[in-house]
């Protein structure tokens, strides 16, 4: 979908920078049900229920959100709820789509915030999402988590999954048996490189377990008929995912302590124990110890293990909450932040899992407030809280470009061991040669990018306009620079970070209207400049390759291997001295 480039920057940085954007789309309908809220904040009183595939007309655009008509009320909803049905005769699969400039454009164009860049749905993502509020035996019902399964589709949708690769269950269909078999079905549908989001909404529990680990009170997730989920299970099926998957995103919306209601019948404990005292609860079982956190081998780089980010609504000796009206506390405040809430705290245009987390967790205490005395549950996060998993709606105009490359850094794949080896600890600016070795565990496409010392720029250093030869193959070593070209401490004094970025498929970094400086580029860091770096560096194989945008049975391990943007990174500081 193109657009005229003047126009699509105007939006770009009216939405980077929290301005309302009047735009020319007119019309969408409701991907899931939601609320129409009175004010563009997920604490907003409700004006409405609204119905998934309620037509409404779009009137204003701020941030994460849609001020909107529908059936003649008028009010607000998250953007991620809105799929488009007609701009000016184009369709759109939803507001958080790319706008992908024609291969004639000088530059690559972003549009609203959604994971990784902005970009649009893609076919290696894949959602499970499990939500059990109708539980059977006895066990107490949630009223709230039928909202939860549309607050999770629309993280799916923020996280890039297309809705063919979402799978959603609940009640019924998640007996013990059900669970094991979803979880089986993910499995199997994930291919080598693939994306994964695992959501769970429904009551935590506890019991005495001796699975392999020490005799221990294990948390575990409560099937609709009572039987548990231990922990140990699910990390060892989370292990045999992470170990194909390059990213899995996990959040889990129970609790593991017991807690009473509050504010009457509007919140309520997401946790239940049996009650006479055998395994399953009672005085033996107090408080959960959680089996060791989920990781693809040993703890060492190239192990995969910050490929993983866990997200829990309460720690272990919590209980998580249960809002009849509207879903679980903690899918609540994470969506709004996801939406567009959290504040981007080191300047880098991207939102990580800790940023969001700072966010949604003062949500969650103004939901909770001081009823009957309660303490709000704390989000609580295990495995790379680094990871980026949203861009900034309100980025300021001043941009970290360091935190810039920490957060593509971040995003790497861990499995792929990178490694960057200055010749000195530090070079005198304005003399010194710098000189580095690289090596890298799989073969690919190489890339140098660098924050400078006055943080105002980016520069590509290689490959440049004297060697253009940047394809390693595994466990090869380089020494850098190559004949032909040198690369010299410019000053000022100072820290420079350079990035070097090894990915299964090429990047094309000319598209963000570089400037020369010798044999290299660079372009000045801002908040536009900045999510398009981010935006190359992630990749988008579905733009290049037709075959890549196919789903189900059609994508095949093939398609998958041809179709990869997976990449390994390291960064190192470089420092500059007088």
């Amino acid at each position: 979908m193109a657009m005229n480039w003047k126009l699509a920057c105007l939006l770009t940085v009216a939405v980077l920078t929290g301005l309302a954007v009047h735009s020319p789309v007119r019309a969408a309908e409701l991907i899931r049900a939601q609320y129409l809220l009175a004010s563009p904040h997920g604490l907003a009183p409700s004006v409405v229920h609204l119905t998934a595939k309620t037509e409404v007309e779009i009137l204003e655009r701020r941030g994460g959100w849609s001020r909107v008509r529908a059936d003649g009320r008028e009010g607000w909803l998250r953007i991620l709820a809105l799929r488009e049905t007609r701009q000016g005769g184009l369709r759109a699969q939803n507001l958080l789509d790319l706008v992908r400039p024609g291969a004639g454009n000088a530059q690559r164009v972003t549009g609203v915030a959604g994971i990784r860049g902005l970009q649009p749905a893609r076919s290696a993502a894949h959602a499970l999402i499990l939500t059990i509020g109708d539980y059977q035996n006895g066990i107490p019902r949630l009223q709230g988590v039928a909202h939860d399964a549309d607050s999770a589709v629309l993280m799916a949708h923020a996280l890039a999954v297309p809705e063919a690769n979402i799978t959603a269950l609940s009640d019924a269909a998640l007996t013990l048996a059900g669970l094991r078999a979803a979880l089986d079905g993910l499995e199997a549908r994930v291919l080598p490189n693939d994306e994964v989001f695992l959501y769970y909404s429904g009551h935590g529990t506890r019991l005495a377990a001796s699975d392999g680990h020490a005799q221990r009170c294990a948390a575990a997730l409560l099937s609709v008929t009572g039987e548990a989920l231990l922990d140990s299970e699910l990390e060892q099926r989370l292990h045999r995912i992470a170990v194909k998957a390059r990213r899995v995103v996990v959040f889990l919306d129970a609790g593991h302590a017991g807690g009473r209601s509050v504010a009457g019948d509007r919140f309520s404990a997401k946790f239940w124990v049996k009650p006479d005292g055998k395994p399953g609860g009672g005085e033996t079982c107090k408080r959960a110890v959680s089996a060791s956190e989920v990781s693809t081998a040993e703890a060492n780089a190239g192990a995969g293990k910050l490929n993983f980010i866990r997200i829990a609504a309460a720690r272990e000796d919590e209980t998580a909450l249960d809002d009849a009206q509207r879903g679980g506390l903690a899918s609540q405040a994470w969506l709004d932040c996801l939406a567009g809430g959290a504040a981007d705290l080191d300047a880098s245009t991207g939102l990580s899992a800790r940023e969001l987390q700072a966010c949604a967790q003062v949500r969650i205490e103004q939901l909770v407030g001081e009823n009957n005395g309660n303490r709000p549950p704390h989000l609580t996060l295990s495995g790379n809280s680094d990871m980026v998993l949203a861009a900034a709606e309100n980025a300021s105009n001043t941009v970290d470009a360091a935190a810039v490359l920490k957060d593509i850094y971040a995003n790497r794949d861990d499995r792929r061991r990178v490694r960057l080896t200055p010749d000195k600890p530090a070079y005198k600016a304005g003399r010194d040669r710098v000189r580095f070795s690289l090596e890298s565990s799989h073969a690919g496409y190489v890339y140098l990018l660098m924050a400078g010392s006055d943080g105002k720029h980016f520069d590509l250093l290689f490959p440049n306009k004297k060697d253009d030869r940047n394809l390693i193959q595994a466990n090869e070593i380089w020494n850098l620079p190559r004949a032909g070209w040198a690369f010299r401490a410019g000053g000022p004094a100072g820290r420079n970070r350079l990035l070097a970025l090894v990915s299964d498929r090429p990047r094309d970094f000319s598209t963000l209207g570089m400037r020369p400086a010798g044999p290299f580029s660079v372009i000045d860091a801002s908040p536009l400049t900045a999510r398009n770096i981010q935006i190359v560096s992630a990749g988008d194989a579905q733009a290049a390759l037709p075959e890549c945008s196919l789903t189900g049975e059609q994508r095949t391990a093939d398609i998958a291997a041809a179709c990869s943007d997976a990449y390994g990174a390291d960064l190192i500081g470089l420092i500059e001295i007088d």
